[in-house]
This record gives C-alpha cells, sequence and structure tokens, in this order.
C-alpha cells in the first residue's frame, strides 16, 4: 500500500509492494482510499513520502476493518499520522480514533 513520489498523488492498487513482501488491500480499504483521495482538501507538499496503512499492517492491527492510517514524511524527516474512517473523515490521532468508536457503542480494550 506504499503510495507517494515528489507528486504527492496516491493512486490505490490491489496488490502492491512494501519491502519484499506481498500485500493484498481490502476492497474496503481500496473503498477508504477512493473517498480520501476524492475528499482530500489539501494538496501533499513536493517531496513528501505518503504510505498508507490498514489493519494488515504491522503496528496499525488496532485499526478496524475500513479504516486506514496515512504516514506523511516530510523532507526533513517529521512523521506525520492521520487515520481516515470507512466514509474518509480524517482523525488526527489514536485517541480521537478511539474516541470516535466509543460513541458508537462500540467496547474498546486495551491490550
Amino acid at each position: 500500500m506504499e503510495q507517494g513520489g515528489h507528486s504527492g498523488e496516491q493512486q490505490p492498487n490491489e496488490t502492491s509492494q512494501r519491502g519484499r513482501y506481498q500485500m493484498s488491500v481490502s476492497p474496503m480499504t481500496l473503498a477508504t482510499i477512493s473517498r480520501v483521495t476524492q475528499n482530500r482538501r489539501r494538496a501533499v507538499h513536493p517531496g513528501t513520502r505518503c504510505i498508507l496503512h490498514d489493519n494488515t499492517s504491522p503496528g496499525y492491527g488496532w485499526l478496524l476493518p475500513g479504516w486506514i492510517g496515512e504516514e506523511r514524511r516530510m523532507l526533513s524527516g517529521r512523521v506525520y499520522r492521520y487515520y481516515y474512517d470507512p466514509s474518509g473523515r480524517l482523525y488526527r490521532t489514536q485517541h480521537e480514533v478511539i474516541h470516535a468508536w466509543e460513541q458508537l457503542g462500540m467496547v474498546v480494550v486495551d491490550m
């Protein structure tokens, strides 16, 4: 699911390479990626590397199916993380995501 390049444009694809591992992207993840890229309010800065993650990505197993995490690596080395629900709504922190789940009546168990 790695997307990037200097243009900042992200093109979803069903299968992509991350290192030497082949990864499949679920249809729910593809739908979320499509909504996020269509509704993006600001362009990604030139030179920024964007990597998208779903619940199959290492470190992102806590996300629900259809939710995605985005890492934006700036030229300075700074990393910004954003999260998107299946409707494409932006969450800036993991805490905001968990709070949204609690508002929906989901039970969140911290392991």
